[in-house]
């Protein structure tokens, strides 16, 4: 406001002040001044109504605290001495005269609606300045990142839950027991193959995330940022079952590319209040949202301008 009124009332003042002292001086600096301002105020308001932003996202899915990248382009006329600028956390940022590509970051697991991108067209001399919104509502996911958890006695060697079961064939490994070897295939083949094997997936370790009780939102993000780190650690030590809320029976997870993705998505869409079934989750390890630190809420960062949490959008 007190922008506005130093250039709408300056000019104006030293064109009246010049004409009633007779000082030409003045009067052409006070002239000159008010075509400056009321120039840039045109040109802007025509850059504003004639820029025409688009906005794309470049992906759906993002980990928590990493940069949801943001395509801007728009179209100016040409010669005009106007630009445009973003709005970051750290304040407008002038971008390029094409456009160029934005971030946001989301620091909380869940669902999320990425809303209105804000731009400003601003003249060069930097009088004035008009903001133009840019982009419809979009869902994004935001994955939960993992959270350090404490390697446990029974998840350390998944192999020894019980006898490993036959999982297909692979070339004979010098030193593997003659027991192993699989004849008949070897002989179709033509060179000695032997049987591999792998822990029976009914014996992996079971990790069961529930969120019964709680309907606080850094709780739950405490449980699914501690079951990502935890199923990621198992994963290296040859896998386990997971139990999410809603689910009729364990998902096994052995393969970080084949298996892990929807278990994450899971993670990432949590209800709180969601409750899982207790008759499948016996010998399970559980993590409880209840059973977020007294200080769970100091890990729910707030949401950057425009963005929410979509409730509900688990399928």
């Amino acid at each position: 406001m007190r922008r506005a009124i130093l250039l709408l009332g300056v000019p104006p003042g030293l064109v009246l002040g010049g004409a009633a002292q007779g000082s030409v001086a003045l009067f052409s600096l006070g002239l000159g001044l008010l075509g400056l301002v009321v120039g840039a105020r045109l040109l802007v308001l025509l850059a504003a109504r004639r820029v025409r932003p688009v906005r794309t996202l470049r992906v759906r899915e993002v980990v928590e605290g990493q940069p949801l990248p943001l395509r801007l382009a728009w179209r100016l006329p040409r010669g005009l001495p106007v630009h445009v600028e973003v709005a970051t956390p750290e304040g407008w940022r002038r971008m390029p005269d094409a456009g160029g590509e934005a971030t946001c970051v989301i620091a909380r697991p869940g669902p999320h609606v990425v809303g209105a991108t804000a731009l400003r067209v601003r003249d060069d001399l930097g009088l004035w300045a008009r903001v133009v919104p840019v982009g419809a509502p979009e869902p994004v996911l935001v994955l939960p990142a993992p959270a350090a958890t404490p390697p446990l006695a029974e998840h350390a060697a998944p192999h020894r839950a019980g006898e490993p079961e036959p999982d297909g064939l692979r070339p004979y490994v010098p030193g593997s027991p003659m027991s192993r070897i699989a004849w008949r295939a070897s002989a179709r083949i033509g060179e000695l193959h032997e049987r591999a094997a792998e822990p029976g997936r009914d014996r992996l370790p079971l990790v069961v995330v529930d969120a019964a009780g709680s309907d606080d939102l850094a709780a739950v993000a405490w449980a699914a940022r501690t079951a990502t780190g935890e199923v990621q650690r198992l994963l290296r030590t040859g896998g386990c079952r997971v139990l999410l809320p809603g689910d009729d029976r364990p998902v096994t997870v052995v393969d970080p590319v084949a298996d892990w993705p929807a278990v994450h998505r899971g993670l990432a869409q949590l209800d709180p209040g969601a409750a899982v079934a207790e008759r499948l989750a016996v010998g399970g390890r559980r993590i409880r949202a209840v059973a977020a630190p007294p200080d769970a809420g100091a890990l729910l960062a707030a949401l950057p301008p425009g963005v929410r949490r979509l409730e509900g959008a688990r399928s």
